[in-house]
């Protein structure tokens, strides 16, 4: 609904837009607010974006005085310290720039930041990601970068951060004002297993109920700013649970090991079922399956019977080696219905004379 497979950015291609309640228009994109209050940052223009309608500008210059304008959005959930996440975004301008271009994630909202922006360093630069610096307005460059996470992120804002004025060429690109512009933005795990938190969507609604702009956001940030609301942190992403590994390991006893056409475990079996428990007790195991089969000879209710009182006999005696740990175990007898060679010669039906013993258990 509010941010595509992992993204932890609500509406970052901007094309839903927000109606403010001040004027009852379509002045910004939903989930994304600027510092600028009045300026005008967000582009409906066909053709211009880099995808869809809708794009962002923001000032980084104006022609008497130093304005630069920034725009923040409130994360979906919180980031897991020492994780790494990929910021994509695109981006375009006329003027020499782009090397000025910052992101910058803070615990509270930029909004109500104090500090001049000359007092903040950017967590990542987008020149660290640009193919060229060279000023193309009809051209949006690709910007990949990696931030590893403090675990304390609750916002993330994007802008002009240089430290100094540039010396502008050719005409403003809106009223005194010279932009730069942005679009599609994602922020997204690296780890494929890590998710949104289970409350992203409700987090998602409350940003979505931000409708204040103009006037009503500039008493709000006047109030907030001498009072800074407390900072509320998200709720983390979580790790995708993956099950442990299944495995079957599979023992064959042999009619050998039984007592001719009896049930009885001959002794010659005992050194390889203890061996087989005492592996079987070092496992996590989920359950044991024990099936008995026998050859063609007889009838089959006769066989049927001979069969699983061989695989009950197993069961027994490995069930006696195990600690009292519960382990669920299921016999079978087939008789002769499931042959593992001919039935028409001595040594096929001694393949198909044997019990199976399948232990499904989780690897470690």
């Amino acid at each position: 609904m509010y941010a595509p497979a992992q993204n932890l950015l609500a509406n970052g291609s901007f094309e839903e837009e927000n109606i403010c309640v001040e004027y009852k228009h379509n002045c910004a994109p939903e989930a994304w607010m600027a510092n600028s209050m009045w300026a005008n940052y967000y582009y409906y223009t066909p053709g211009k974006a880099y995808e869809g309608t809708h794009f962002i500008g923001l000032a980084a210059g104006a022609v008497y005085q130093g304005v630069h304008n920034f725009i923040r959005t409130r994360l979906l959930c919180g980031l897991q310290p020492g994780h790494q996440y990929q910021l994509t975004f695109y981006l375009r301008s006329r003027h020499d720039i782009l090397d000025s271009v910052g992101v910058y994630f803070s615990p509270g909202d930029f909004l109500y930041e104090k500090r001049s922006f000359k007092l903040l360093e950017p967590q990542l630069w987008a020149v660290n990601a640009l193919d060229t610096l060279e000023a193309d307005p009809n051209y949006w460059q690709k910007v990949r970068l990696i931030y590893t996470a403090t675990g304390e992120e609750g916002f993330m804002t994007i802008g002009s951060f240089n430290r100094k004025e540039y010396k502008f060429r050719g005409s403003p690109d809106f009223n005194r004002d010279y932009y730069f512009y942005v679009d599609e933005v994602s922020l997204i795990p690296l780890d494929k297993q890590e998710q949104l938190c289970p409350q992203a969507d409700s987090v998602a609604t409350d940003i979505y109920n931000e409708n204040q702009h103009h006037e009503m956001l500039k008493r709000q940030v006047y109030a907030r700013s001498k009072n800074p609301p407390p900072i509320m942190p998200l709720p983390k992403t979580r790790n995708r649970f993956i099950p442990p590994r299944q495995r079957i390991d599979t023992l064959i006893i042999p009619d050998i090991f039984f007592a001719t056409a009896s049930y009885e475990l001959s002794p010659k079996s005992y050194h390889l079922l203890d061996s087989f428990s005492n592996q079987l007790s070092r496992f996590r195991v989920d359950s044991v399956v024990i099936e008995g089969h026998t050859d063609s000879v007889g009838k089959l209710a006769y066989n049927q019977r001979l069969s699983l009182n061989r695989a009950t006999a197993v069961q027994e005696y490995i069930e006696d080696k195990l600690p009292p740990e519960k382990i669920v175990f299921t016999v079978r007898g087939f008789a002769f219905t499931k042959p593992v060679a001919s039935n028409k010669t001595p040594r096929g039906r001694q393949k198909n004379r044997r019990v199976e013993v399948y232990v499904y258990r989780k690897e470690q």
